[in-house]
């Protein structure tokens, strides 16, 4: 969550670091002392033109060619949304489920996007257990993100589904070499990775898990974008609009070839997931929540999302408080 005088608004995933600060930062880094941490492993970044920031560089980087190619802040969040999968996939996927909070400036309104799926109709509670709700074939829920991020992509992005999706679906394709801290993920995680063939050729090739510096590809993964870019292509073929394509593309994922695969292999795993469950799906607009704090308005998702209700009131409890008496 970020504060700003008189409005404060929360976005994860936007926008663009400047090259000159980049190197400035660099600098500052090489030159400070070695017990300065602060400076070393995370010095502050200023850009001119926005900010890109993520949890990972390559997803930064999705973020930042939009920017530069003449995309808005919503296209460079949707090619990060794409990206960050790949990054940090014990972090990210399209298949998770989201928030995200925006001012737009047009109608200056504060608005919140929940892109969050259901459990399986079919799910009954009384037989899971803390295991099975932790990890397997019936943890999982219906994929919000990726509608989520298609309608992002609509209301607000200028850019096609094809412009946003290529950097993710370049790597996806050609891979990436891998950090240290993916690599103890999944070395850490290779028990459950390796329950099944489709996620153990991609995290585990040979039977091992891969170690830094070794590429992680996923061709499937950029077979899905693939498929969701010719849904859109497709669709402006027949001289669809903007809106039009974009929503051909959900329908494909959520109601067509792709939403039938998701149920083929959830029954041949004995889960429980239907293609009715991701057909029922939709990201929904609401109004955030909203508090003041020392004479800034701050804002923030509803519904299930922990920075929602639970942040807000922490800011309300500790207002009363003179923090700076109790030091750094």
């Amino acid at each position: 969550m970020r504060a700003m005088k008189r409005t404060a608004f929360s976005f994860g995933a936007l926008l663009a670091v400047s090259s000159a600060a980049a190197l400035v930062a660099q600098q500052q880094a090489a030159e400070a002392p070695a017990t300065d941490r602060r400076v070393q492993t995370r010095p502050a970044v200023a850009g001119l033109h926005g900010l890109v920031t993520t949890g990972h560089p390559i997803a930064s980087s999705a973020g930042l060619q939009m920017l530069l190619r003449g995309g808005n802040a919503f296209d460079a969040a949707v090619a990060v949304g794409a990206m960050a999968p790949l990054g940090e996939p014990e972090m990210n996927g399209i298949g998770g489920n989201g928030f995200v909070t925006l001012f737009d400036r047009k109608s200056g309104k504060v608005l919140s996007l929940s892109m969050t799926g259901a459990a399986p109709k079919g799910l009954k509670p009384a037989e899971m257990t803390p295991e099975t709700l932790n990890a397997g074939m019936n943890a999982g829920i219906v994929p919000g993100n990726i509608g989520g991020y298609l309608y992002l992509l609509d209301r607000f992005g200028t850019m096609s589904m094809a412009d946003v999706f290529a950097p993710a679906i370049e790597y996806a394709e050609k891979g990436y070499p891998i950090d240290p801290l993916l690599a103890e993920s999944i070395s850490r995680g290779r028990n459950n990775l390796a329950r099944y063939p489709t996620t153990a050729k991609i995290f585990l090739p040979g039977g091992q898990p891969l170690k830094a510096g070794e590429l992680l590809k996923n061709p499937d993964y950029a077979a899905t974008l693939r498929k969701l870019v010719d849904a859109e292509q497709q669709a402006k073929a027949k001289s669809a609009s903007r809106s039009a394509a974009i929503a051909a593309a959900f329908d494909r994922f959520y109601k067509g070839d792709v939403a039938q695969e998701f149920e083929r292999f959830f029954r041949e795993s004995s889960g429980v997931m239907r293609a009715s469950d991701l057909a029922a799906y939709q990201p929904q607009w609401t109004e955030p929540l909203h508090t003041s704090y020392r004479g800034f308005d701050v804002y923030s998702n509803p519904s299930t999302s922990r920075g929602g209700f639970e942040v807000l009131m922490q800011a309300n409890l500790v207002e009363g408080f003179d923090l700076k008496a109790f030091g750094p």
